[in-house]
């Protein structure tokens, strides 16, 4: 009776083996990275939900374009480190933040990734646009990147959150997402003019193309993983 195996028959084996790892590793790595991902996109929705019920709530209004976060740019300095109104003011104040008004400077002074026009992809490796470098943008101490603008016309604030900040791959949908704050402090998707019920983007527009921004890029993302349980199913 013949006891273990051949070598011919452990490398036939070994030989296997590897191949399947070939085949399998890629699949399983990307899968792993979307739920990161996904995971941190989660952490940081809730944190923008909870920081405008606080500011609400400080402030004692219905309404978060009532509060001190509404409106244009009130800051001290030129570097917008001391802000007492608008965006700086609410982004500064009710996140724990590593980094101010860092969506240009020095690369070490950045917090989303390089150039102000062209530096985000989308899935299939086209141009899905840049930051901007009159965005105003904060890191937080999780890593990720907060960016937004306020729309006067409609008086919306709308935000593009990079999940891990500088960090690869800077791919709309992946770690690049866009939301809206609704007056009420709830979000929604990128698109909606903050209007009462409105939901913005849907979720078949997230990586369609044509975006003119990188809050147009990343239209439909949110909607696409929340609608699927918190997955990255496209």
């Amino acid at each position: 009776m013949r006891k273990g195996f051949t070598l011919a028959e452990v490398l036939i084996t070994l030989g296997i083996v590897g191949i399947v790892a070939v085949l399998t590793i890629p699949s399983v790595m990307k899968n792993y990275k979307n739920r990161l991902y996904t995971s941190q996109l989660e952490k940081v929705y809730a944190q923008i939900s909870d920081a405008t019920q606080a500011i609400m709530n400080d402030e004692h209004v219905d309404s978060f374009y009532e509060t001190k976060a509404n409106g244009t740019e009130k800051c001290t300095d030129n570097t917008k480190q001391t802000c007492t109104g608008g965006l700086p003011y609410f982004l500064s104040n009710y996140f724990e933040t590593v980094k101010k008004n860092c969506a240009s400077g020095d690369a070490d002074e950045l917090c989303v990734a390089g150039s102000t026009t062209s530096s985000y992809k989308y899935i299939d490796g086209s141009n899905a646009g840049g930051i901007g470098s009159g965005t105003y943008c904060v890191q937080l101490a999780s890593g990720a990147t907060i960016c937004g603008f306020h729309n006067p016309a409609n008086k919306c604030t709308s935000l593009a959150v990079d999940v891990n900040g500088q960090a690869a791959p800077n791919i709309a949908g992946r770690d690049l997402f866009s939301m809206d704050i609704h007056k009420d402090g709830s979000l929604s998707d990128y698109g909606s003019g903050c209007a009462d019920n409105a939901f913005g983007c849907t979720a078949d527009r997230c990586n369609a193309g044509g975006g003119g921004s990188v809050y147009e890029s990343a239209c439909g993302c949110v909607t696409a993983v929340i609608e699927a349980g918190w997955k990255m199913e496209y």
